[in-house]
């Protein structure tokens, strides 16, 4: 009998460097998962192939800016998404995929790791803005595992954010090592 892969499901947006990282970290991962990716509609990203199988996708309403509307549609059509697949944990990617990938590990009670990808409150010379997403990181942290890109990301989540130490891993990359995959 074939043992039960675990099942990922990334959400973020597959755009620029998150595509490549979740592309990679999908691709040059053992066979031991089953993944499902979840971003935006308007992505315009090839499907990510692993051993000749294209992966599964669902395009949401996910978008950079702050748009309470189509926010709140993301967040229902990802928890909707997460009772129909059933994932066993969630990788939610950067801020939009981030904030809507926790609130929905959190109503459906799904383990989720986040990586930020650098924080979205370091990304503004506004005070304001800064304060705000900050305050927004920090909300919406639930019972999620920051799963930082670095060192330094890791300690700004701990520090600032406010992520317990038990719950701040680091990855440092997603990329293949050249001298093994030449």
């Amino acid at each position: 009998m074939a043992e039960k892969k675990l099942k990922i499901m990334h959400i973020g947006q597959m755009i620029g460097g998150l595509d490549v990282y979740i592309r990679n970290s999908i691709i040059y991962a053992t066979s031991n998962f089953e993944y499902i990716i979840v971003h935006g509609k308007e992505d315009e990203s090839k499907p990510v192939v692993k051993e000749g199988v294209a992966i599964k996708e669902y395009a949401v309403s996910l978008y950079r800016s702050l748009n309470p509307i189509k926010d709140i549609r993301g967040l229902c059509q990802c928890v909707k998404l997460i009772k129909k697949e059933k994932p066993d944990l969630i990788h939610c990617h950067s801020a939009k995929g981030g904030i809507i990938g926790r609130i929905a590990g959190a109503m459906t009670k799904t383990k989720t790791f986040y990586t930020p990808h650098a924080f979205s409150y370091l990304c503004t010379e506004s005070k304001f803005k800064r304060r705000l997403f900050l305050t927004i990181e920090r909300w919406t942290k639930f019972k999620t595992n920051l799963l930082a890109c670095s060192d330094s990301e890791r300690e700004l989540g701990i520090n600032v954010v406010k992520y317990k130490e038990d719950r701040a891993f680091v990855w440092n990359n997603a990329v293949p090592d050249p001298k093994k995959n030449p």
